[in-house]
């Protein structure tokens, strides 16, 4: 048994604090809701309480972190699913949240909807976090009675998305390390160890041999230019992230991912993944299919997709089906379109939209981890083939020295 400490609404919209024992937090859960209780935090209790965490996740300015809204996302959603009045629900929320931006954000909101807005219109006012495809989500769950579960959805979403990034990060997380202490390494052997060897050869007067001389060479520069090689490094970097800000140099570098071999493949199934779970999720709550087509191509990070995606959405509203369209624009997977046009002859395309979602989503993990896991030791060969060289560099020196003393 564990000890811990909640934070629950009650069905009056009264916030209570205390302690309950249980084996885990799901455990405490259910047994705060068969107090007839909505938990909306539970910690363990020796966990520091909101006012003695460090002063910076309370004092958020302006901007609300995508976390916060991912919180405020499934308390309302739990709140709502347990039959409490939107209004009081807000107000809760207003009162309860730790993070201090959304506090006000909440109390803002709760604001719109009293003066007579919808929750939807609310959102959309409140500020640039809350995306159309976020406030088609709430509309479509105010339109059809059903704004609990809409928003549970989105919550729902919003924390299988957030998951996909985290675990893309983490899988770069190790080769980026790795390449840094490789750069680092490598700098330092040649400004700090190989010149004290050549400096003591050419003391002697003789040629250092052609190895040296070039891993000299390269140290010189390191040594004495470091300033203009972190200059160029930094121009190249702003260079590259302008070109990659204008739409023209945007489709350029897109569409050159998309054409390598490997990597590209990987790109356009994330973004198919990405295309169909966020389709599917629009379609499921009741949000018509050309809005839905709109909202879903936006969320595309890839532009050369994006555009082929707005083509065929011109399609369908000419009257064309989806999968024709989708299909004749090329840049979706062919069994992709194969399950679309089996959802549309079946009258089940949310289903085989979310089922597209989860093959390629499992594909491109597998795809991700087999590339990271096969650039670990290339990063590793690499970085042993240079300092072998540097090494090398200094032992044919040590051995001319020695040919010098007999």
């Amino acid at each position: 048994m564990q000890t811990f400490r909640y934070k629950a609404a009650g069905n009056d919209g009264h916030v209570s604090e205390g302690h309950i024992d249980a084996p885990d937090r799901d455990a405490a859960a259910r047994l705060l809701q068969t107090q007839g209780k909505v938990p909306l935090s539970i910690d363990a209790a020796d966990a520091l309480s909101p006012t003695q965490r460090p002063a910076h996740k309370r004092s958020g300015g302006a901007a609300t972190s995508a976390s916060a809204i991912d919180y405020f996302t499934l308390e309302l959603a739990t709140l709502l699913r347990a039959e409490l009045p939107l209004g009081q629900a807000l107000e809760t929320l207003a009162s309860t949240a730790e993070d201090a931006a959304m506090a006000e954000r909440a109390a803002a909101i709760n604001k719109a909807v009293r003066s007579g807005k919808s929750l939807s219109t609310a959102l959309a006012e409140s500020g640039p976090e809350f995306d159309a495809f976020y406030c088609n989500m709430v509309r479509a769950g105010e339109s059809g009675g059903a704004l609990g579960l809409a928003l549970e959805r989105l919550a729902s979403f919003r924390r299988h998305r957030r998951e996909t990034q985290q675990a893309i990060v983490s899988a770069l997380l190790y080769p980026a390390i790795l390449l840094v202490l490789a750069v680092v390494a490598v700098a330092v052997m040649l400004a700090f160890v190989v010149p004290q060897f050549t400096q003591m050869f050419a003391d002697a007067g003789r040629e250092l041999p052609m190895l040296t001389r070039i891993v000299a060479g390269a140290g010189e520069i390191v040594t004495h230019w470091w300033w203009l090689i972190l200059l160029g490094i930094g121009a190249l970097v702003t260079w590259l992230y302008r070109d990659w800000q204008s739409p023209a140099g945007r489709a350029r570098w897109d569409g050159w991912l998309l054409r390598l071999p490997l990597l590209g493949t990987t790109i356009r199934k994330n973004q198919t993944a990405r295309f169909a779970r966020t389709l599917a999720t629009l379609l499921e709550n009741g949000v018509h299919l050309l809005p839905a087509l709109e909202i879903a191509q936006e969320i595309v990070g890839n532009s050369q997709i994006a555009r082929a995606l707005t083509r065929a959405t011109q399609r369908v509203r000419e009257g064309a089906g989806l999968a024709a369209p989708l299909g004749e624009s090329a840049v979706l997977p062919a069994l992709a379109i194969k399950l679309i046009a089996l959802g549309e002859s079946s009258g089940k395309l949310e289903f085989m939209l979310l089922q597209i979602a989860d093959i390629y989503e499992r594909d491109v993990q597998t795809a991700m981890k087999r590339l990271f896991t096969l650039a670990e030791p290339v990063i590793i060969v690499t970085i042993a083939l240079m300092i072998t060289v540097i090494i090398l560099s200094v032992v044919l020196v040590i051995l001319e020295s020695n040919d010098l003393a007999f």
